[in-house]
């Protein structure tokens, strides 16, 4: 082969201008994909954890470790173990407070004197006792949740005496009493009776017997008040019992038995409080009962009505037996709070229950007792003798 012959190269002599431009390089056929339109509906959720929006970790990064607080920062409310210390009060607040706790003291004092002259029994004093503990509790606990120990102190006093007043009244000497007789005439021109007795608490029996108006042996922790006056014609018999002095005096009950002459009709009226009463009337021409007392066990004993005979009873709880004659007309009527526990043998006496009352049946008109009963609870029992 000659030279130069079937060379396309640098060492061909026939293409001078290889040298000067490159070969162009081959082409590669690119196929290319119709566009895809937008899909309309969400992407399938993908189970794929979401993509990180803070940095990245890397896979060889170790876990990043959660360092403890400094005590500075710690959450803790202020007073507690471990807790910020609190920012000083301001100068104001302390005295405030001081002047509040002392204005309480001097309250809580003074209620608990005036209360002390008034209660006259160790159920009372219970019963005041209660509400003083529950206060005494509260001041102590609110003491202790605001970090107070002054009221904390006087939660712990108040408490103390709440405890002890009761017991220090159980066990100290009771006053002494006063005997009094009363023996009264029939005013001139009188020609009914009513018998007024106003009593703090005790034993109280009512009975016939007097010679004149009445007559009675009354024994009391002090003088009791007995007063007879004429109101048209109406001797008025007035027995008030004396004015007790409360926890400070720790008061006896008093003890009265009361005498009344049947040569007149009488109307009775009795205000008392924990009350053991007899009412045993008959023998007497009575035209009205009225009685209210607190915790009571009571025995009403009533004769023949000749009219319409109206008996209002009212207690706080306790015990009421009514005797009446058995030929005796009455209806009767008891009102109770509601859920009250009122025990009563109406039905077990004869007695039908029409229009909300219990009556005998064949009720007279005109000649009945009309019974009014109000109770808080307790029993209510009808004798028929």
């Amino acid at each position: 082969m000659k030279r130069g012959e079937g060379l396309s190269g640098p060492g061909s002599g026939d293409n001078p201008e290889w040298f000067k431009s490159p070969p162009p390089l081959p082409r590669v056929p690119v196929t290319r994909r119709a566009p895809v339109a937008p899909a309309t509906a969400p992407p399938p959720a993908s189970t794929a954890p979401p993509a990180a929006t803070g940095p990245l970790a890397l896979p060889d990064e170790p876990p990043t470790e959660q360092l403890p607080l400094p005590e500075s920062e710690s959450i803790a409310e202020p007073g507690e173990p471990g807790g910020p210390v609190a920012a000083a009060a301001p100068a104001g607040q302390p005295r405030a407070y001081w002047f509040g706790l002392a204005v309480l003291v001097v309250g809580l004092v003074a209620i608990m004197s005036s209360l002390a002259t008034h209660v006259t029994s160790i159920v009372q004093t219970v019963l005041l006792a209660t509400p003083l503990l529950l206060l005494g509790v509260g001041l102590e606990r609110v003491g202790r949740g605001v970090g107070r120990a002054s009221l904390r102190t006087l939660g712990a006093v108040v408490i103390v005496v709440a405890v002890a007043s009761p017991v220090a009244l159980s066990l100290s000497r009771p006053g002494s009493q006063v005997s009094t007789t009363v023996d009264e005439q029939v005013p001139a021109g009188a020609s009914n009776g009513a018998l007024h007795v106003t009593l703090g608490g005790g034993q109280l029996h009512v009975g016939p017997g007097a010679p004149g108006l009445v007559r009675g042996e009354l024994l009391s922790p002090g003088t009791p008040s007995t007063e007879v006056s004429t109101s048209g014609k109406t001797a008025v018999a007035a027995l008030a019992g004396p004015r007790q002095h409360g926890l400070l005096a720790r008061n006896r009950g008093s003890d009265w038995d009361v005498r009344l002459g049947s040569g007149l009709p009488w109307k009775l009226k009795v205000d008392a409080g924990p009350l053991t009463a007899d009412f045993d009337l008959r023998q007497l021409n009575v035209q009205g009962v009225d009685l209210s007392s607190g915790i009571s066990r009571v025995a009403l004993r009533l004769n023949q009505p000749a009219a319409r005979v109206p008996v209002s009873l009212q207690v706080s709880t306790g015990l009421l037996d009514v005797y009446l004659p058995r030929s005796a007309s009455c209806e009767i009527r008891v009102t109770a709070p509601v859920g009250a526990l009122v025990q009563s043998n109406f039905g077990s006496q004869g007695l039908v229950s029409q229009g909300g009352a219990w009556r005998t049946p064949g009720e007279s008109a005109t000649a009945t007792f009309v019974i009014e009963v109000r109770v808080g609870a307790g029993r209510v029992r009808i004798h028929r003798v």
